[in-house]
C-alpha cells in the first residue's frame, strides 16, 4: 500500500489521481507504439523520420506524467494489455499491416488525440497545481498533432469525397466503439485491466469530474474535428450517435 503524500487529503483523491495518471501514462505508450508502427507504412524517410519523431514525443509525454507520479509517490499501473487500450493498439494494427498510412493517421491523430486533448484539459483543470500545468502543456502538444492531421485529412477528402467518407465511417466504427466503451457510464466490457481496484469512474467526484461531462467534452472536440475535416454533419451525427453509451 503506498503511503498518503501531500497534496493528496484523503485515500480517495489519492486513488483518483493514481488512476487518471495509469491511464495518461498507458495511453502514451500505446501512441508511442502506434506512431512507430506508423513509420513502418511510409516510404518517404523525411515523413519516416517525422513519425518516429512523434513517437519520441509520445515518449516524453509518458516520461513527464512518470516523473510526477514518481515524486508523489502515486499507486501507478502501466498495462498496456488493459482490455480497452489493448483492443485500440490492435485495431491500429490491423491497418498498419495493410500499410494504410491514412487510416493511422485517422486513429492515432484524430479519435485518440481528441480525447487526450480534451480529457488531459478536464483533468489539468480539475486537478489544478502542478498537474494542471502538465496536463495542459501535454494537451497543446498533442493539438499541434491533430491540426497536422487535419490538413493531411482535408486534402485525402477533396480527391476522393465518397471514398474517403466510406473509409472514415468504417475506421469509425472499429476504433471509436472501443473509445465509447471505454469511456461509457458503467464498464461496457468490464474492467479496463489499468485502475486499481474498482473502476474510477465512480469515484472521479472526489476530484471535480464526471466521467458523463468528460465523455460530451471528447466527443464534441471529435465532432469538431470531422467538420473541419470535411465530414458531412448529417453523416459524423449519426456515426456518433450510434456508438454505445
Amino acid at each position: 500500500m503506498k503511503t498518503l503524500k501531500q497534496p493528496f487529503d484523503s485515500i480517495e483523491v489519492f486513488n483518483v489521481v493514481s488512476d487518471i495518471y495509469s491511464q495518461a501514462i498507458t495511453g502514451e505508450l500505446i501512441g508511442m507504439s502506434n506512431f512507430a508502427s506508423l513509420a513502418e507504412t511510409i516510404d518517404d524517410p523525411y515523413e519516416k523520420m517525422e513519425a518516429v519523431e512523434h513517437a519520441d514525443s509520445e515518449r516524453q509525454h509518458a516520461e513527464g506524467f512518470m516523473a510526477y507520479a514518481k515524486k508523489n509517490n502515486l499507486n501507478i499501473n502501466i498495462n498496456l494489455e488493459g482490455s480497452y487500450w489493448k483492443r485500440v493498439r490492435e485495431q491500429f494494427l490491423k491497418y498498419a499491416g495493410r500499410k494504410d498510412f491514412i487510416a493511422c493517421v485517422i486513429i492515432q491523430e484524430v479519435m485518440l488525440e481528441a480525447f487526450a486533448i480534451s480529457m488531459y484539459t478536464d483533468a489539468g483543470n480539475a486537478l489544478g497545481g502542478p498537474s494542471k500545468k502538465l496536463f495542459l502543456s501535454i494537451a497543446e502538444e498533442e493539438k499541434e498533432h491533430m491540426h497536422h492531421s487535419v490538413d493531411l485529412l482535408q486534402e485525402e477528402m477533396n480527391k476522393d469525397p465518397e471514398g474517403f467518407i466510406n473509409k472514415f465511417e468504417e475506421i469509425h466504427f472499429d476504433c471509436m466503439t472501443i473509445l465509447s466503451e471505454f469511456s461509457a457510464t458503467t464498464d461496457l466490457k468490464g474492467h479496463c485491466g489499468v485502475c486499481n481496484g474498482e473502476c474510477m469512474k465512480s469515484s472521479l467526484h472526489h476530484v471535480g469530474l464526471n466521467v458523463d461531462r468528460l465523455r460530451g467534452n471528447a466527443m464534441a472536440l471529435y465532432a469538431r474535428a470531422l467538420d473541419t475535416i470535411g465530414i458531412p454533419g448529417e453523416k459524423s451525427i449519426v456515426w456518433i450517435a450510434r456508438l454505445p453509451a
